[in-house]
């Protein structure tokens, strides 16, 4: 009964407003009123005709008002704008009683949407249901459209400002390669999606699991969720960059006693590395659930956005709208736990048929709203893959790797160069001119944990 009586305050209020309509319906607006938000089906119907009347630039005035809803649906429409009016009893409260309606309104989906989660998780899987009601609740928030004004702004500000002045790591989190972090404007922010898109065979997940090891080296924690490779070709390619043991030797299993050694004193001092793994196939919602689990988690990588799994009911949508659905709640995901996360994107095969093989960002794949979506989009590009392509004893231990930041929110666009290390997964920055030797840790040297 409140809430009917809250729903006709703000249609009383309305009809109250007299010379002061402008200033009442921009109230409305503040608060993010909608038609949706009304429960009872005659407030609902009312406050329609009143967006309606505001649309076609007629007067918002009670008479018209019951007229209007009186060719929409039968009742005594004039009987119910004076109850309405009688409740309001003046528009001063307008504020007020739109608050109430909005808040009303969102609890009854929150209410809704877990009952409805409670009967689905009864009868299937819990786990999952978990995560859908994640994503189903994330997209309830965005209803509840509060404005902040100016004084709220600047005082929000300034408590950021402060705080990133006094540490500039609570602004972002450090890639470890400085070229590439100060060309995104001091490392990747928090709050935001960060695309690295390539072709296959380009070192997208190479690139990546250097990025998490960095982030670790500096006391970091990351998760990786790897949607394409098996958990032993995740921990192969860790132990290979840090050790310098190739990648092949390790998967096949024809490591040398020494290397063996090697290998297993670097699992053993990396036991306590806040690196965590998931391989199962995930939705956002899933993704979330396990993030949450780690305390103090800097970064979450997904390896790789297209395998990711869209929520139920959207899939028998085109794979467009799928990809825009995704990309939207890996921002609200960053968004909601303030950490970056870095998600690796396949290209379509147009590049190949090009002269210039470097990528571009109209070469994504099934972008959906990606683009609009990313903080940042890094393509990369290795020249020498294209140029000794069919000759791969003439292929260089060392060569380049082009890191275009062709989108970057936060500071210029433009090209980072790097050493790529392809026998052990190694990026290293480029320091000067001549390739430097590859590092490779013996059985007497101190390993990097």
């Amino acid at each position: 009964m409140a809430r009917f009586n809250n729903e006709c305050a703000v249609i009383g209020s309305v009809c109250l407003a007299n010379t002061r309509i402008g200033e009442i319906l921009g109230e409305i607006d503040k608060a993010g009123l909608t038609a949706e938000d009304f429960e009872s089906s005659i407030c609902r119907t009312a406050f329609e005709v009143i967006e309606e009347l505001r649309a076609n630039g007629e007067p918002v005035d009670p008479v018209v008002i019951a007229d209007r809803m009186s060719e929409r649906t039968p009742g005594d429409h004039v009987k119910f704008i004076g109850d309405c009016m009688v409740y309001a009893t003046t528009p001063n409260n307008i504020a007020v009683y739109c608050d109430l309606v909005k808040d009303g309104a969102i609890r009854q989906r929150y209410i809704d949407t877990l009952v409805k989660s409670a009967e689905r998780a009864s009868l299937g899987d819990w786990k999952a249901e978990a995560a859908t009601v994640w994503e189903m609740l994330q997209q309830l928030k965005t209803t509840d459209t509060a404005l902040m004004d100016g004084e709220e702004l600047g005082d929000s500000f300034l408590e950021y400002y402060e705080q990133v002045h006094e540490n500039p790591e609570a602004a972002y989190c450090r890639t470890g390669f400085e070229d590439l972090d100060r060309q995104l404007g001091g490392g990747m922010f928090k709050s935001e999606v960060y695309i690295i898109g390539a072709r296959p065979g380009m070192g997208k997940t190479t690139l990546a699991i250097n990025v998490a090891q960095n982030v670790i080296r500096n006391g970091g924690s990351v998760l990786f969720v790897s949607l394409e490779m098996s958990e032993q070709q995740i921990m192969a390619k860790r132990i290979s960059l840090e050790t310098g043991i190739k990648y092949t030797d390790l998967m096949a299993g024809r490591v040398n006693g020494q290397d063996e050694r090697t290998m297993r004193k670097w699992l053993q001092g990396s036991r306590g590395n806040p690196f965590f793994l998931t391989t199962r196939n995930s939705t956002v919602g899933e993704i979330a659930r396990r993030a949450r689990q780690i305390r103090g988690l800097n970064l979450i990588i997904v390896d790789y956005i297209g395998l990711i799994s869209c929520q139920e009911e959207s899939r028998g949508k085109p794979r467009y709208e799928q990809m825009t659905e995704i990309s939207a709640s890996l921002k609200a995901l960053a968004k909601t736990l303030r950490i970056p996360v870095l998600a690796l994107c396949q290209l379509n095969r147009e590049n190949v048929n090009r002269g210039d093989k470097r990528p571009t960002m109209a070469d994504l794949r099934d972008s959906g709203a990606i683009e609009q979506d990313a903080g940042a989009i890094i393509l990369l590009h290795r020249p020498d893959y294209y140029e000794q392509k069919g000759a791969e004893a003439e292929r260089p231990e060392m060569e380049t790797i082009e890191l275009n930041v062709a989108k970057n929110r936060h500071a210029e666009t433009g090209v980072v160069r790097m050493w790529w290390h392809g026998n052990c997964g190694k990026i290293l920055q480029i320091s000067g001119r001549e390739a430097p030797a590859p590092e490779r840790v013996t059985e007497g040297d101190e390993l990097p944990f």
